[in-house]
């Protein structure tokens, strides 16, 4: 076994052991009695982004590459545009759900400072992408690890990880939604995907998209 995929390995377990931690029940409840509830999101944000740091810091290259899309190849345009989409529509699909910087924890703090109430984190929006799919900002992301023009055995290592990590964790947070506001997210999860629009959720889409269309040809 290559050096590379053991130090990127440890990596990628440091950084799912240091979630999974951090948002345990006791770690959450250590916290409050330590520092204000409304810092929360901003210290995790705050200790997520520095082990992203880290590891971006010592993640080691495997050198061997599964394919390499030449720069001016329509494949690579393709790629590069699908891969701009991805990340545009992650923060687009913020309109939709709980605020940019709500999600980083920057809100909470600003709200607590100027004297205001900052909005629930947890509440039901049935509006927009999130008629279909509940955490589609995840969506978007596990596109943008698997759309790179470039994919070598370590990136491919890191798209698998982030999407197991990604769908486990959007997993726990529904979950943590159904807990917080019981039946009417348990009828919303009845009626959408999680993280993609199932055959159901599918026709829906497309009934919806019909019912939209302008009518033709009436006098």
């Amino acid at each position: 076994m290559g050096h590379w995929i053991m130090v990127d390995l440890a990596i990628v377990l440091l950084y799912g052991l240091q979630h999974t931690l951090l948002t345990t029940k006791l770690a959450v409840a250590i916290y409050k009695k330590i520092l204000p509830e409304y810092t929360w999101n901003f210290v995790y944000s705050a200790i997520s982004v520095a082990t992203l740091v880290f590891g971006f810091q010592y993640w080691e290259a495997s050198g061997e590459y599964l394919f390499y899309f030449t720069p001016g190849s329509l494949a690579y345009h393709a790629s590069v545009i699908l891969l701009s989409l991805s990340l545009f529509f992650f923060f687009y699909c913020f309109k939709f759900t709980t605020s940019f910087w709500q999600w980083l924890g920057v809100k909470q703090i600003a709200m607590k400072v100027l004297g205001r109430e900052a909005p629930v984190y947890y509440r039901l929006r049935n509006e927009g992408i999130k008629r279909y799919i509940r955490f589609p900002h995840h969506t978007c992301l596990i596109f943008f690890f698997w759309l790179h023009p470039v994919m070598t055995l370590d990136t491919l290592l890191l798209a698998i990880s982030a999407t197991i990590y990604l769908y486990v964790g959007t997993y726990h947070q529904d979950l943590r939604g159904l807990r917080i506001i019981g039946e009417e997210w348990a009828n919303y999860r009845k009626e959408t995907g999680l993280l993609f629009p199932g055959p159901k959720v599918f026709r829906r889409f497309l009934a919806d998209l019909r019912m939209r269309r302008p009518a033709t040809g009436e006098a």
